[in-house]
């Protein structure tokens, strides 16, 4: 309740009051320049409030795709890459905003996934390309990203995050001035639903994204086709663990696709555009796509991680759980205490020397520096206080030297836990070694591949035909057809068959999309 104000007659207060009122109005006049710095929307042509400036939305994109590159990884495929390019490049000539430079992509991400960056940078995953099932599905997943960087979602959600920020604090110093407590004032700061796109955002983007379709003269129904893949492939999943994918950022699904379906049937189309122009036509572009990490990323197989392209073979401690990720291998330990990683460092012939260089880089001064032999291979061991997933902690470090390459092995525990773990760390690179060739010929990976049914024939039938590795299921999602449901001779079925693998000749890229 605001306290009644005192008549103007009556000298200022020395109470304290008078700093606060001062405060108030300083930060109301700071504020009011950002409340009229508004900016058109490419899309509804409406005056709104944007705090982010199109400079700033470049730098934020132009950072946030090195980084993807980096931590999450592009699949490196020249012809479906060009193939995504060409169809989103289609979509974008159509977009109402026409300031930013469009890119597309396909990261290396199983989950099925899309996202943008607010300078253009678009990406649909692996595991949206597996589960999608035509061109118009690809397309309007596409042209749904590129609406959300047309109707600039993401400086609209900077701007409630900053306007948030900025009422809070000025619905605190308002507190004060009316005499009520700071801690009474409550407010969302740090609400996670702010830092995701709204629901009305994503129906917008659903609109834009079907607008666009139809201006290139793709079929808007596409959108509706994949929103329900997509609510199929959650519901299948429910009750697992998971991560982060699609329907994270992209909410109420199955909503959005009946909505999509209503609005797909009263628009006028004509078809104008197709490069896959049949369903067909477009699973041969996917077709031989990995399916989970491909065996380009290394594998574990008989307790030891194989890796075909670098050519060594590891054994990590037995019953530690091992996570693959892009830059690297970490082994750890059944009570969490203690962690193992492999990483490359870099090109080199001499451990010794990629130990001082890094060493120098990182700041760690090593005792017990000494080089050793493993395997036949070159190893300088050392030990020092080293930057480890869990800051700085005393790691036991080696650095072998393999055909040209220099691989850096860590062992490090969390305080009080090394001693328990020091004789494990010291053999852990004692497992080094080259790859043998029987080895070699034990690595495989999951690929996606496409079969023809025969007449009559159902999918439990075909699953057990084509030693399809899906269940009967996810065969069904993946093909958006009923599990029960007979079979039309030469219908294109989607499967995962296991496939040996074999490292693409150097200098060229990985085989069909692995990294």
């Amino acid at each position: 309740m605001m306290r009644r104000q005192p008549p103007r007659s009556r000298p200022p207060s020395s109470s304290g009051a008078l700093p606060f009122v001062r405060v108030w109005a300083c930060l109301v006049l700071g504020v009011f320049p950002l409340l009229f710095s508004c900016a058109t929307n490419p899309v509804t042509g409406k005056r709104q409030l944007i705090l982010m400036s199109q400079d700033a939305e470049k730098r934020i994109d132009k950072e946030a795709a090195r980084q993807v590159a980096e931590q999450i990884g592009l699949v490196e495929d020249p012809a479906l890459n060009a193939y995504i390019d060409e169809l989103g490049q289609a979509l974008a000539r159509h977009s109402p905003r026409q300031d930013v430079r469009y890119s597309f992509h396909v990261v290396a991400m199983d989950e099925p996934n899309a996202f943008a960056l607010p300078g253009g940078h678009i990406y649909v995953s692996r595991g949206l390309l597996v589960l999608s099932n035509s061109e118009p599905e690809l397309a309007n997943v596409l042209g749904h990203e590129i609406g959300h960087v047309a109707a600039r979602h993401a400086a609209q959600r900077d701007t409630v995050m900053k306007a948030v920020n900025i009422m809070t604090v000025l619905g605190m110093i308002g507190a004060v001035v009316g005499g009520a407590t700071a801690s009474g004032t409550g407010g969302p700061v740090g609400n996670p639903g702010l830092y995701s796109y709204s629901r009305q955002q994503e129906s917008e983007a659903d609109v834009i994204g079907q607008d666009l379709a139809v201006k290139a003269g793709i079929d808007p129904m596409g959108m509706a086709n994949f929103l329900q893949s997509l609510d199929a492939h959650a519901r299948l999943e429910q009750g697992y663990t998971r991560r982060t994918g699609y329907f994270d950022t992209h909410p109420a699904a199955r909503e959005r696709a009946a909505e999509a379906a209503t609005s797909a049937q009263v628009r006028r189309w004509t078809a104008k555009f197709s490069i896959a122009k049949t369903r067909e036509a477009y699973l041969e572009r996917i077709s031989g796509l990995p399916i989970g990490s491909p065996a380009s990323e290394g594998v574990v197989v008989d307790g030891r991680f194989l890796h075909a392209d670098l050519g060594f073979a590891l054994r990590f401690p037995p019953g530690w759980q091992i996570e693959n990720m892009r830059a690297a291998v970490i082994g750890v330990a059944p009570r969490q205490e203690a962690a193992v990683m492999l990483e490359l460092q870099g090109a080199g012939d001499d451990p010794r020397a990629a130990a001082m260089a890094y060493g120098e880089q990182h700041d760690v001064a090593f005792s017990l520096a000494q080089p050793v032999k493993a395997a036949g291979l070159d190893v300088f061991r050392a030990r020092g206080l080293a930057p480890t997933p869990i800051g700085r902690a005393l790691a036991d470090i080696s650095w072998i030297a393999l055909e040209g390459q220099i691989f850096r092995l860590t062992g490090f525990a969390v305080r009080g836990s090394f001693g328990s773990y020091e004789g494990l760390f010291r053999s852990f690179p004692r497992s080094f070694r080259k790859l043998t060739e029987e080895e070699r010929g034990k690595i495989d990976e999951l690929r996606l591949q496409v079969v023809s049914a025969l007449e009559g024939e159902t999918l439990l039938e075909l699953n057990e035909r084509t030693a399809n590795e899906w269940g009967l299921n996810q065969t069904a999602v993946t093909n958006q057809t009923p599990p029960d449901r007979l079979l039309r001779a030469g219908e294109l079925i989607k499967i995962a068959n296991r496939k040996p693998y074999r490292p693409s000749p150097a200098g060229e890229p990985p085989q069909n999309g692995a990294q």
